[in-house]
């Protein structure tokens, strides 16, 4: 039975892959609207693609600050990162991560 500490590495590993989707799919959609015949769809579109630059941006800047904080290495931009957790041999409280990217 997976421990309590594994299954927040696996929750946070699945939160920043669909996160990442998610940026991904918004990102697409808006540059199928930039071929819209509609000038308004097409100033939407051009916006949402820089806000969601900006929101994949902040992720990535805030994964890498708690990569930092827990140790681990920081991913590469837009990539969805893969988190382990494994007891630290001296407290079995604490946990140390590893990281890989998926």
């Amino acid at each position: 039975m997976p421990t309590r500490n594994e299954q927040l590495a696996e929750l946070l590993n699945l939160t920043a892959q669909s996160i990442s989707q998610l940026s991904e799919a918004l990102t697409t959609f808006s540059f199928e609207l930039m071929a819209s015949e509609d000038p308004a769809a097409r100033i939407a579109s051009r916006r949402m693609v820089s806000r969601v630059s900006a929101i994949q941006s902040t992720f990535d800047q805030k994964w890498r600050l708690l990569g930092a904080a827990a140790g681990i290495a920081s991913s590469m931009p837009g990539s969805a990162p893969e988190v382990s957790m494994h007891a630290s041999p001296e407290d079995p409280d604490t946990a140390e991560t590893d990281h890989k990217d998926g």
